[in-house]
């Protein structure tokens, strides 16, 4: 007896340009990655990582965001198959051919902002308006320390998170290449998640060193050899999200809050204003504790880029 397959049709809303554009000429089969309510990873025929969004999901680096309410009772699960085709990409559960059209969606183009205008002060104080924001609306767990309920390992893991920090901090600092593969190795992979925190913290730093006349670009090239000498130290997705971060591209919302903090009006005052607060808002919703790291390791980046620009 062959069972019948119902086709359920979705369309892609908005994308990362540079994904559309490969996936106007790809063809094959691919396969579920992970399975999340809000986000479905899927693998290209060529492995490359990419991720389905539902509504409402912010644009990112190899994205689509789709008008689905949500990925939750679709029978979708890690190991089926996707058939990519021209304008189309389908997922095939057992009761369902799930399809999502690409064609007319529009098209997401990250712009990088520019901080070289900013002065060391000007450096100096966005970092500590970026970290009132975290310390009082940020989530506990990764790089701000253990929640107060944390069990003795999630303390070792917080504990790691800042000693590892402060390893790259201090190599950074004094342009010790080989301590900054040492503070790398120490928070690549460290901690739970898909994205674990130390993860997400190197993210930023990232970000920021993909910027024009940054100081990080020193890190940034320790970062890319020790993801070339160690490709199974984390999970595919941080490799993917920390590959497309040193080449200067990340969520929106990310880019959003580097824009206002590039806009001393958004900071300038003891209370940050909404142009400020809106985009950190956004980031601290990333995840458990993904958003909070990430915007940690830009408070971080921020205080490291005033210190180098007085050492030249």
């Amino acid at each position: 007896m062959t069972s019948l397959c119902t086709a359920t049709g979705l369309r892609a809303v908005s994308g990362d340009a540079v994904l559309i554009a490969h996936l106007r000429a790809l063809s094959g089969q691919g396969v579920v990655e992970s399975v999340f309510q809000r986000t479905v990873n899927v693998l290209t025929p060529g492995e490359k990582l990419v991720a389905l969004a539902a509504r409402g999901g912010g644009d990112a680096p190899r994205t689509l965001v789709t008008d689905a309410d949500s990925w939750s009772d679709r029978g979708i699960s890690a190991g089926q198959a996707v058939e990519f085709a021209p304008g189309v990409i389908t997922v095939r559960t057992a009761d369902a051919h799930l399809r999502v059209h690409t064609e007319g969606v529009n098209e997401w183009h990250p712009i990088l902002p520019s901080l070289a205008a900013l002065s060391q002060d000007d450096l100096a104080a966005a970092a500590s308006a970026l970290d009132r924001l975290i310390q009082a609306h940020g989530s506990r767990g990764g790089m701000l320390g253990p929640t107060p309920t944390a069990s003795s390992m999630e303390a070792a893991v917080t504990r790691a998170l800042t000693d590892g920090r402060d390893t790259l901090v201090r190599a950074i600092t004094s342009a010790d290449d080989a301590g900054m593969r040492r503070g790398v190795l120490s928070l690549l992979g460290l901690g739970p998640g898909l994205t674990p925190a130390g993860d997400d913290f190197l993210t930023a730093l990232a970000l920021l060193s993909s910027l024009h006349s940054s100081g990080l670009r020193p890190f940034g090239l320790a970062l890319q050899d020790v993801l070339l000498e160690h490709p199974g130290r984390t999970t595919r997705l941080s490799v993917t999200t920390l590959d497309e971060a040193l080449a200067g591209r990340a969520r929106a919302s990310l880019l959003d809050v580097l824009h206002a903090l590039g806009r001393p009006s958004g900071w300038s005052e003891a209370r940050p204003t909404e142009s400020i607060r809106i985009p950190v808002r956004h980031v601290l919703a990333i995840g458990h504790t993904s958003g909070t790291d990430i915007l940690s390791g830009l408070v971080t980046g921020l205080r490291l880029e005033k210190e180098l620009r007085g050492s030249l």
